[in-house]
Order: C-alpha cells, then sequence, then structure tokens
C-alpha cells in the first residue's frame, strides 16, 4: 500500500467516525470506525465498523449502509479528493474472535494446570 493510500485511509477513517458520532443517529448503539481500506483507485472504501452491542451488529451496519449517500455528502465538505470512494460498511468482529481464543487459551491453561 503506498503512503498516500494509506493517508487517505486513516483521513477517511477519522471524517466517518465523526460524521457517523455527530450526524447518524445510532439509538443505544457505540459504533466504531475501526479500519478503512481504500482500493487503489480509491473508487472504493471498505469501511470496517466495530459495533457494541453485538445484537444490534446486523441492524446498525444496514442502517449505515442505507445512509453511505449521506455520509459521503458529509464527507465531500470536510475532504477535499479528486475522487471520492463509494463507501461499503463491513463489521469488524475482531474483538470477538479474539475474546473467543483469549477464553480457549485460558479453558487449556486450567486444563494443564
Amino acid at each position: 500500500m503506498s503512503k498516500r493510500v494509506f493517508q487517505i485511509n486513516e483521513l477517511l477513517r477519522k471524517e466517518i467516525a465523526f460524521i457517523i458520532e455527530r450526524e447518524i443517529e445510532l439509538p443505544d448503539v457505540l459504533a466504531t470506525v475501526t479500519k478503512v481500506d481504500c482500493s487503489p483507485d480509491l473508487a472504493q472504501a471498505k469501511v470496517w465498523i466495530s459495533v457494541l452491542p453485538d445484537a444490534k451488529m446486523g441492524s446498525t451496519i444496514e442502517k449505515l449502509r442505507k445512509r453511505s449517500g449521506l455520509i459521503r455528502s458529509f464527507l465531500k465538505k470536510k475532504v477535499v479528493l479528486k475522487i471520492l470512494p463509494k463507501l461499503n460498511f463491513v463489521i469488524d468482529d475482531t474483538e470477538k474472535h479474539a475474546a473467543e481464543i483469549e477464553e480457549t487459551l485460558e479453558k487449556i491453561k486450567e486444563n494443564n494446570a
């Protein structure tokens, strides 16, 4: 990944997180933008979202997908890019997997003790 794409990814991550926090109504949900991954031509961007509580993950991602046009319009006002990527929101469940692995390791540790 080029330095420029990396910088754009970080800029978009920060700005999208700010927009979701301030402009998009997500009641009773904590949504965090964990990562943005733009394609090399900047036409597409995967936006990785972590959601708490887990039970509202699917509905939150759907709301964000439906409001992606609105989020892009806010981004256009804040970020100056020749091409503003189309946003594709996806679930980031890394923390959930890490917790499962940690729990498994604890069980193994207890069984060996």
